[in-house]
């Protein structure tokens, strides 16, 4: 089954009524609306709304109507929020790119196995691609893939979501990820692939996919160029 035939998770949608609200200023709908209005069963709905309060959409009182968190419509980019990077490229209203530079499969090195628990020669996809935004070139993501199953990686779409190339390869859909952010300065290559000047501060993500078994699924390692993208982190404030 392709991404495109899969369900819109419910948050997705219920984000999009997130956004309907707080663009005009009012409150969410109750659950009995949403659930009539989405198709899913009440339970459903709450356990929903349950996830966009800790990530500070909502804010729900017993007996009160569920407010919104409207300065939130200006933040395209969370690190605690996954986005395929067309998505993230898009929410900064450009228009989103991908070139693939390279493929290749090949075997994990002795620091990677060890790192990522996995045995000495196994095989592994490897990807080099950058994102454009309106053609320029902001983000270079280096992919890698375990191959776990039986799946011929020569006949996926190397151009695929990484989350949609570790079901196949790794057999797994992907659970949870692990973010390290950090800085550097842009290689010599990176410098190339941009078109920036080699040195150039840049941004860095490095992201590990989890399994729900605890299998590591994939891991890569993002530069996004200086000014490219303005990520947040929003917290409850319980105090």
């Amino acid at each position: 089954m392709s991404d495109a035939d899969l369900p819109e998770p419910v948050e997705r949608r219920l984000q999009r009524l997130w956004a309907d609200a707080a663009e005009r200023g009012g409150p969410m709908p109750g659950e009995t609306t949403l659930a009539a209005s989405l198709e899913i069963s009440r339970p459903a709905v709450r356990e929903a709304l349950v996830r966009l309060e800790e990530r500070g959409f909502i804010h729900r009182r017993k007996g009160a109507d569920t407010t919104v968190n409207s300065s939130l419509l200006g933040i395209p980019a969370r690190f605690e929020q996954r986005l395929d990077s067309a998505e993230l490229i898009a929410a900064m209203g450009r228009t989103p790119s991908l070139e693939v530079v390279s493929v290749e499969v090949g075997e994990v090195s002795l620091d990677e196995a060890d790192a990522y628990d996995l045995s000495p020669r196994q095989g592994v996809l490897r990807t080099t691609k950058v994102w454009s935004a309106d053609g320029e070139p902001v983000l270079v993501a280096r992919d890698v893939v375990p191959i776990l199953t039986g799946v011929d990686p020569a006949g996926l779409d190397p151009a695929a979501p990484m989350p949609a190339l570790a079901r196949e390869l790794a057999g797994e859909q992907v659970g949870w990820e692990l973010v390290w952010p950090g800085a550097d300065g842009l290689s010599a290559v990176d410098a190339g692939l941009t078109g920036r000047p080699e040195g150039e501060a840049a941004m860095t993500l490095e992201a590990t996919g989890i399994g729900r078994t605890g299998t590591v699924c994939y891991w890569t390692r993002e530069v996004h160029v200086r000014g490219a993208f303005r990520y947040a982190m929003v917290r409850r404030a319980d105090w």
